[in-house]
Parts: C-alpha cells; sequence; structure tokens
C-alpha cells in the first residue's frame, strides 16, 4: 500500500541556518536568500515552506543566527512572490498579542489565498527575550503552555467570530472585531515535545513537528501524539518529522562534508545558546530533548543530532524507512546548502521514496 506525504522546507532566514560552524555554506540570513530558496522549493513541487523566528543570535566567532530577517514580514512577501506553494511563518506568544496576530495572519491570508500557516512557539530560551523586556520569569515551563492555550483560544475566536468576547486567566476581550476574517483557516503547527508541549499540539493544531533522524526514539512521540488525537477525535492530525539531510555523490564524500562542516564547529557559540535555556530557571528541566537538540547535550554538534548523510539514494532509503517505522504524514528538509543540496535533494532523492511505497508531490513534474 503506497503512503502520501508532505514535505516542506525549513527555509533558512537566519544566518548559518542550522549549521553552527565556520565552514557553513552561504546563508547570509537575508530575504534575498530566503525568496531564492522558496521558488526554488515551490518549482520542485515541495507543499510549503517554513521560517523560523529568531530575536537574538548566538554570541561567537561564527555569529550564526546573528542576521536574520522577521519571520511574519518574510511570510508576507513570500506570499506575494509565488503562486502554489504554503508559506509559514513562526510566532512567538509572548512576542504577539492574540488579536494582533490574529489580524496579521487574516491579513497573510488574503495576500496568499489561503495559503498562509503559523508554528506557534512558547519561547523558553531566556536570553533570547530578556534583553527585549519580553520575559516573565515568573511562568514555568508549563505555565507558558496555559498562556499559549488560551492564546490561540482567543486568535481562534477572532477567525470565527462575528463579536469577540472573552475573560480568562491571561487575557480578556469587549466586543472586539475582526473583518474581514480568513476564509480559510491558517494552518497551525506546534513543535512541543514534551508530555505538556506535546497535548498542547494536538489539541490546538493540525500538525506536530518532531525532531527525526538517525539513532532517534522520536517514533515513540509520534505514536504518543496519534494517541492523544484518537483520544481528542482528531482523525486528521498530522505528525511530521523534522530531518537533517547530509548529501553527497556517495556515503564517503558525505562522511567527507559533516567532518568538513564539523571542523570548524562554532563551540562558543552553542555554549552561548545553551546559557540562555540554562537561565530558565523555571523550565530547563522540563523541557524536551527536541527543544536542546541544538546543543547535543555537551556534546555540541554543528548540525542536528540525527541527521542523516549519506548518498542521494541511501537518503531516500533512510528517510523512507523513519516515514513507514513513525507512521509519518510528512516531512520538513533541513540541508546545508539551500541551493545546490536542496536541489539535488528535490531531484535525485525524494522522487526515489516512490520505490519504498512513498509517494510525494516533489520532482513529479
Amino acid at each position: 500500500m503506497t503512503k502520501k506525504i508532505e514535505v516542506g522546507v525549513f527555509i533558512p532566514t537566519v544566518r548559518h541556518g542550522w549549521v553552527h560552524s565556520a565552514n557553513a555554506p552561504y546563508s547570509p540570513g537575508s530575504y534575498k536568500h530566503a525568496l531564492e530558496v522558496t521558488r526554488l522549493a515551490e518549482f520542485l513541487g515541495f507543499d510549503f515552506v517554513l521560517s523560523p523566528q529568531n530575536w537574538r543570535g548566538a554570541q561567537g566567532p561564527t555569529r550564526f543566527w546573528g542576521d536574520t530577517v522577521e519571520s511574519i514580514a518574510v511570510t508576507g512577501a513570500l506570499l506575494q512572490a509565488t503562486r502554489s506553494i504554503d508559506v509559514w511563518c513562526t510566532t512567538h506568544t509572548n512576542v504577539y498579542p492574540p488579536a494582533a496576530i490574529a489580524k496579521i495572519l487574516a491579513s497573510l491570508s488574503e495576500i496568499g489565498e489561503g495559503r498562509v500557516g503559523m508554528n506557534i512557539v512558547t519561547g523558553g530560551h531566556q536570553a533570547s527575550f530578556y534583553p527585549l523586556g519580553l520575559w516573565d520569569d515568573n511562568l514555568s515551563h508549563d505555565d507558558r503552555y496555559d498562556v499559549a492555550d488560551e492564546w490561540i483560544k482567543v486568535v481562534k475566536k477572532f477567525w470565527t467570530e462575528e463579536r469577540v468576547n472573552h475573560d480568562g486567566r491571561f487575557y480578556k476581550m469587549d466586543d472586539g472585531i475582526l473583518s474581514p476574517r480568513p476564509s480559510k483557516l491558517p494552518t497551525l503547527v506546534n513543535a512541543g515535545a514534551s508530555p505538556r508541549g506535546l497535548r498542547f499540539a494536538v489539541s490546538n493544531c493540525n500538525v506536530a513537528f518532531l525532531m527525526g533522524g538517525a539513532g532517534s526514539s522520536f517514533e515513540s512521540s509520534a505514536k504518543q501524539a496519534k494517541a492523544i488525537a484518537k483520544e481528542l477525535n482528531k482523525p486528521d492530525f498530522k505528525v511530521y518529522g523534522l530531518m537533517t539531510l547530509i548529501p553527497g555523490e556517495s556515503d564517503v564524500e558525505a562522511k567527507a562534508l559533516i567532518d568538513h562542516l564539523e571542523a570548524g564547529v562554532d563551540l562558543v557559540g552553542l555554549a552561548d545558546l545553551a546559557k540562555g535555556y540554562e537561565k530558565n530557571v523555571k523550565g530547563f528541566k522540563e523541557m524536551s530533548s527536541s527543544s536542546l537538540a541544538p546543543l547535543g547535550g555537551t556534546d555540541y554538534r554543528c548540525v542536528l543530532p540525527g541527521a542523516f548523510i549519506g548518498s542521494y539514494e541511501t537518503l531516500a532509503r533512510r528517510i523512507a524507512t523513519q516515514v513507514q517505522e513513525a507512521d509519518l504524514d510528512g516531512i520538513l528538509v533541513v540541508v546545508p546548502d539551500y541551493i545546490t543540496h536542496l536541489n539535488q535533494i528535490g531531484r535525485r532523492t525524494l522522487p526515489l521514496l516512490s520505490k519504498y511505497g512513498i509517494e510525494c508531490n516533489v520532482g513529479r513534474s
């Protein structure tokens, strides 16, 4: 039986993307580069792109994430510049009030004729928000999800009700009006993988992102998400795996590439990133392994843990195996070089999934 999946690209709107190395391929964290990547993804047949949101880069010699463009602003521009691909932004619940984000997403939905989505993040990296006056040290890990539960409830009210009245623990509205409302509700996604985060994702969103990859135990989390969805009577809920792909013409060439990237790993920047999480004194212990994945524990790595490394053919086999074992509905792709590597993955790896009973739209035309 053939399984159909959706495939998206985690576009590099942050400097160096997800390669924390002095040897990272060109990725300036600019709109121009993000536009080039998105147009390539649309041409290749990818279903969606997702941009991250970052407020403060790592303080290290390579300045990874040090240059960035704002995710929501980029989404509006990319929707205008594309025709068919979905474009998803990332929003922190501690930065944007729900009434404001409801109006912004309604406008983006009009620009893109319904092609917009939103990745909801509660924001656990203290060093990213405290310098901007956006950090509340009184909130625990679970408290932030309580805020997010009410936050998205209010957002949905503005999208679906003519007049919004709300008297909650965190937000109050009295006869609020949003017009026009989205003709199609934006896709909502979340990457929470802690027990509290996973329940938030399934309860409030359409899609959960989980950290996939080699040596990963995330299959159990994927099955847990599906179990919660069944409990909550959400049969259409989807689970995607985030996969870092390190390609080469051969397995040996791919291994040489990761060795080259690791030779330039920015240990100072990664240590600075770790401190930002550790300063979250009320939430650090509760954070999921996926939230802390960029750090790799004390064994810092220049790419996300669990990266698939191999030839374009090897990558197809490994992706297919994980999709089947975790019963994934889609994948989100990260690559070192978002032009050369993405082009080759789209033309040579993803079309090969059909050999293993997996179908996707990439490379079909």
